[in-house]
This record gives structure tokens, C-alpha cells and sequence, in this order.
């Protein structure tokens, strides 16, 4: 009877097997459909470059101590032509591999998590892999030198290859206790554990090496019942035990993670809105439904394992399909009919599909199946798929319209969320919490004088090669300064008011804001509209240029932690000296100062009385931060800074 028992189970579990790796082969080939065809050989490249270490290829360490080699790796002929493809004058070092083979096998798993082989792939997505090692088994000199090794290769495909990787060097043994380090970078720390694995368990591609044993055991299974069938595994047997890596066994979400993980999704919005959309939202789904749903790398897992109802069926799952219609589900129950819609936008963009647009032939993938689909259910017209398609030709109003859209749903989210949790309960480290909530501050908040962000997900399409400035004046005297997209010299009316980007008193604020939002620099063509005097469009350019030197655009997510731990301090500072007045007078008559913080805050300040507010940062901070004047041409420039150096005593260096 117990023989019996046994060959049940190990029968049970040959078939999910079978079914795991039928699905995992159906993602890889997902993921190669979806890579442009000249990236496709990075594939299978990117494997071989951990698996040797070898002088002639990217990722070398000359150290004899660097641990290479994948597990369960092996050479066949579509890895051969892709390095062939990649480094074709090194084509003899690819005949005959034995030489550089490694001796011994130091990663236990490459497993990709993430976008890759889901309908939100997309040209420009990352490659997100989870570099997987026995810490009890590699030392900690080890890990460092295969960091450099999965360094080098990192900037290999980025300097050469044009594409963004991320190596995640991961320890079993931590990664099972759920210890995913600080927050850092791209790693989310304390804030977000379970979840973090959660989403690993629903994305993974195993690219190399072991699988998670995860992946065997049903969805209905205990943590006990998980090790127990473990245990029965044998060597040898089918299937053999070291065929698979524990993880760690996931029966369900810790609401105590979600208000981490909510902020941290704050955070990744300031650089990828519609992701985050879709992932703030899944959490709040996740609060609401927290005692009888369970979580959906369970409910993926349990479609797989059911062969999606009809055996061979499981190449049809897409993890990003079965998120958004869960999330849609939610929010049409609740007749939140605007949140469907922009989660509805929010996807479409995301994907990227072109639904409008003849696919080309042999190129209707999977995702413009599936994107089809849902475009046909929701009832969506050529017109407003052909609007959702020419993103490109929108308004930079239309942008900003969509972008405050966003913003809004994930502050709302946010509130409802804080409103319904323990704070006290809450997983998150008090530095993570420092980290992740002065990101959010440096982003969100207003204060006296600060240059704020444009809360926009759109910094590609939001730049402007050609920015008009225009001046009205006001009865009391005051000038009233407007940006607008595109040449609109002499234009007025209703079709300018659709160019509008913002209004100020002083071009100098506007000028800083375009360079701070990514709107403007240095190879942008400035207009100024009639009436302007003294001002020039060559003051406009070489102040942009200034800004962009000493300001340039901050990427929130990439403010050093160290940094954020620390009290704010300036680390860049300019004056700006009688820019908007006549360049008569060898005296100062206007000062404005623009300064920055290591926070990533950039502030503009006018009158002299600002810089003797300022004076004891600029003077006793170590380093001192960079102190420059700039003067638009004329021919009393000189004297204008001999001028204001009488009045400080501070190190200024005037800008060309």
C-alpha cells in the first residue's frame, strides 16, 4: 500500500513536471518572439558568459578564486550561432568549448523574473535575473568576486549591446528566509519580502540550472506538506531532487509587508507609471480580498498544473494577463468605472501593441492576440486605438492630462491603503522607511521656493527640441512669462493654448523646471517671442546649457542611499545676475540663485538676501559645494561680478 502511495505522488508529480517545463519552454519562446531579431542571440549569450570565464569574452575576472559555471548548462547549436552572431572574430574559440568549460558548476540557477515572455514585454524591456547560489556553500570572497564578474557583463550589454541587465546576485538560503537585503537601487529591501517573492514565483523563465521546487507542489499545499513532499524525493529517482532549489514554500501574503510595498511602488512610479498602476493596484486587490483569495503566483501555478484545463494547454498562460484581469474584475464589481478605464490605457500602453496598424507578415505574436482580445471585449473603436498608438503625436497637455491621472489613482490607492492598516505592524526597517520616504518627498512635496517635478511618466516623449517664450505684461507692472511646445512665434489663440507648458514670473524658474522635468537641455532650440528686451535667445541657450551642467535631470530612484541617511546638504549652487534687466549698468540691479540638494531638490531663490540666508551652508559645508555666477553677455559683465564679489565672501567662479 505504501509502494502504491509512493509511485502515486512521484506519478503526480512527474506529470506537473512535465507540465512546468512545457510552460517554461513556452515563455522562452515567448520572450525570443517578442526581442527584436538582432537581440535575440543576447539570449542565449548572456548564459554562456556566467557559465565560462575566459580572457577573449565580456565578464572575465583574472582571478583564479571567481566562481562561473550554471548548473544543468549545457552547449548546443542555437547557443554556438548566437556567440558566433555576437562575436564573429572569435568564431574558432566557439568550435571546440571543452578547453574553457568550467571544471565545476558555481550557479545553482539563472532564472529571469519580470516582464520578459508576458505581453508587457516590449523593445525596451530590462532583463531582470536572479543569479542563484548556495551561500553555504560559496564564501563571501567568492560572492565578490562573481559580482564583478556579473558587473562586467552588465556593462558589456549596455556600453555594446544597447540593453539594460540587472544581475541579482541571490542567496538560496536568504532568499527562503525572505531577506532580500536594504533598499537600494533596484532592490526593494525590507519593504517588500514575500511579495517580492510572490512575484518571482509568478514571472520566473528558469533560463539555466535548477527550478524552484515550488513550482511541483500544489497550490493547496501547507508549508509542512511542502517539506514532507520534499523529502520523499530520492536521488536518482524521477524526479531527482537535485533537479530543484527550495525557495522557500509561499501559502500567502503578510499584510504586514503592504505598506512598504505600497510606498516602494510610489517610488518606481516616479520613473514607471503604468507599470506600478497595475502592481499598486494589485496590491490594494490583495488587501481587500487578504481572507479568501489566494496569492496569484498560486492561482498561475494551480492553471499550470491543471494543463489550463485540457493537457498541452498551459503554453496559453500569460502571468500579465491574469494579473490585469483580476484587477479589472475587482474595480468593475465595484463600478469604479474610471479606474477601469485607466488601468484599461494604462495596459494598452504598457504592451504596446499597435492594434490599429496592419501587423506585418508573420508577426502577429501572441500579445497582439491577446491584446486583440481584449480590445474586441472592452468595445474600443479604430479611432481611439489609432489614438492610444500615435502616443508620440499627443499634446503636451494630453501627456500631463494622463500623467496627473496616474499620479492621482496612486496617491488615492495609497490613502485607502494607510487608512486600513497597522501601522505598527508594519515589516519595513526604520532606515528602508527613511530611504523610500524621502524619494517620495523629494517627488511629491511642495515647498517655499523648490523647482518642483512634473509628475509624469513620459520622459521620453515630454522633451522638446523646440521650446517659444513668450512675455505679457501686467498693469501693475509685473511680467508674466509662458513656455510653449514647438515654434509658436507670432501664434495666438486657441491652437497656442493647446502648446502650453507653464507660466512663471521669471524665465529663469521656467528654464530650470524644463531642464529639472526633462523638457529641455542643451541641444534644444529656445524661441523668444516678440518684445522681450534685453533678453536673447543666446541667453536662453547658455543659461539651459549652465542648468544643465549643474542641475541636470534627477532619476529619484537613483539618489544614493547614504545620501538620503544624511541631512540634506547643497552640492551645487549658481547666481544668476541681471538677466531680465538692462545691460547698461556696471552694477548688480537682479539676483536670483539657483541651488541643489543631495536629496535631489533644486530651489530658486531671487534677491541678494537669499545668498546671506544661504551663506552658512555654502561656507562651512565639507565638501564645499561648486559656487558659479552667470552674467549674460555685455559689455559690463566684468564689473558686474567684481560687483557682487565686493558683497560675499564666498568662492564664485564666473561662468563663460
Amino acid at each position: 500500500m505504501a509502494l502504491q502511495q509512493s509511485l502515486t505522488v512521484n506519478q503526480n508529480l512527474t506529470i506537473r513536471l512535465l507540465r512546468v517545463l512545457r510552460y517554461n519552454k513556452a515563455r522562452i519562446e515567448r520572450s525570443l518572439a517578442l526581442l527584436p531579431k538582432d537581440r535575440r542571440p543576447l539570449f542565449h549569450v548572456l548564459p554562456f558568459l556566467l557559465h565560462v570565464n575566459h580572457p577573449d569574452l565580456p565578464g572575465y575576472i583574472e582571478n583564479s578564486e571567481v566562481p562561473y559555471g550554471l548548473n544543468n548548462f549545457s552547449f548546443r547549436d542555437q547557443i554556438k550561432d548566437a556567440l558566433t552572431a555576437c562575436f564573429p572574430a572569435k568564431q574558432a574559440l566557439f568550435e571546440d568549448v571543452k578547453p574553457i568549460w568550467p571544471r565545476q558548476r558555481a550557479i545553482d540557477a539563472l532564472v529571469l523574473m519580470g516582464s520578459i515572455g508576458t505581453i508587457a514585454q516590449s523593445s525596451s524591456s530590462d532583463f531582470d535575473y536572479w543569479v542563484c547560489v548556495n551561500g553555504k556553500v560559496m564564501t563571501a570572497r567568492g560572492k565578490h568576486f562573481l559580482q564583478q564578474k556579473l558587473t562586467a557583463v552588465e556593462q558589456w550589454a549596455a556600453q555594446e549591446q544597447g540593453i539594460e541587465v540587472h544581475f541579482f546576485l541571490s542567496d538560496i538560503n536568504n532568499v527562503k528566509a525572505n531577506d532580500f537585503g536594504v533598499a537600494e537601487g533596484e532592490s526593494a529591501g525590507s519593504a517588500q519580502a514575500i511579495l517580492l517573492k510572490s512575484e518571482f514565483y509568478t514571472t520566473n523563465i528558469v533560463v539555466a540550472g535548477k527550478a524552484p521546487f515550488w513550482w511541483l507542489v500544489p497550490d493547496s499545499f501547507t508549508q509542512q506538506q511542502y517539506y514532507s513532499l520534499m523529502s520523499q524525493l530520492e536521488e536518482g529517482g524521477s524526479p531527482d531532487p537535485n533537479w530543484f532549489m527550495d525557495l522557500g514554500y509561499l501559502e500567502k501574503l503578510d499584510p504586514n509587508e503592504l505598506f512598504g510595498a505600497a510606498i516602494w511602488q510610489l517610488g518606481k512610479a516616479m520613473d514607471s507609471p503604468f507599470k506600478s498602476v497595475l502592481k499598486m493596484a494589485k496590491l490594494e486587490v490583495f488587501l481587500e480580498n487578504l481572507e479568501h483569495e489566494q496569492p496569484l503566483c498560486n492561482l498561475l501555478k494551480r492553471r499550470v498544473h491543471n494543463g489550463d484545463e485540457a493537457p498541452g494547454s498551459v503554453a496559453t498562460i500569460d502571468p500579465y494577463a491574469l494579473m490585469f484581469d483580476q484587477l479589472i474584475n475587482h474595480y468593475a464589481d465595484r463600478e469604479e468605472h474610471e479606474v477601469v478605464l485607466l488601468l484599461q490605457q494604462c495596459l494598452y500602453i504598457k504592451c504596446a501593441p499597435r492594434l490599429s496598424y496592419p501587423a506585418d507578415e508573420g508577426e502577429v505574436t501572441f500579445k497582439r492576440r491577446i491584446m486583440a482580445g481584449y480590445a474586441r471585449h472592452w468595445g474600443w473603436t479604430r479611432s481611439e486605438l489609432r489614438h492610444l498608438d500615435d502616443l508620440n503625436s499627443w499634446s503636451f497637455q494630453e501627456l500631463v492630462k494622463l500623467s496627473r491621472r496616474i499620479h492621482r489613482f496612486l496617491i488615492q490607492c495609497y490613502r485607502r491603503m494607510s487608512s486600513k492598516l497597522s501601522m505598527e505592524r508594519q515589516l519595513v526597517s526604520k532606515e528602508d522607511m527613511t530611504v523610500l520616504g524621502r524619494r517620495l518627498d523629494t517627488f511629491y512635496s511642495k515647498k517655499d521656493n523648490k523647482i518642483e517635478f512634473l509628475r509624469s511618466g513620459f520622459d521620453d516623449r515630454m522633451y522638446c527640441p523646440t521650446v517659444t517664450l513668450k512675455m505679457a505684461r501686467k498693469k501693475a507692472g509685473e511680467h508674466i512669462w509662458t513656455a510653449y511646445s514647438g515654434d509658436q512665434i507670432g501664434r495666438h489663440g486657441k491652437p497656442l493654448e493647446r502648446t502650453r507648458m507653464t507660466t512663471s514670473g521669471s524665465p529663469v524658474r521656467i528654464l530650470t523646471w524644463c531642464v529639472c522635468n526633462r523638457i529641455l537641455d542643451a541641444d534644444s532650440h529656445v524661441l523668444l517671442d516678440y518684445d522681450t528686451d534685453p533678453l536673447t535667445e543666446r541667453d536662453l541657450e547658455e543659461l539651459v546649457k549652465h542648468i544643465q551642467s549643474l542641475f541636470p535631470p534627477v532619476k529619484i530612484n537613483a539618489l544614493p542611499r547614504k545620501a538620503l541617511l544624511a541631512p540634506a546638504q547643497i552640492n551645487a549652487c549658481m547666481v544668476i545676475l541681471n538677466f531680465t534687466t538692462l545691460r547698461l549698468k556696471a552694477t548688480v540691479e537682479e539676483t536670483i540663485l539657483v541651488y541643489s540638494t543631495t536629496w535631489g531638490e533644486t530651489f530658486m531663490i531671487t534677491g541678494q538676501e537669499a545668498l546671506d540666508n544661504l551663506w552658512y551652508e555654502l561656507q562651512e559645508m565639507s565638501p564645499q559645494p561648486k559656487c558659479t555666477v552667470f552674467i549674460p553677455h555685455g559689455s559690463q559683465r566684468k564689473r558686474i561680478f567684481d560687483s557682487f564679489m565686493e558683497n560675499t565672501e564666498l568662492p564664485f567662479e564666473l561662468l563663460p
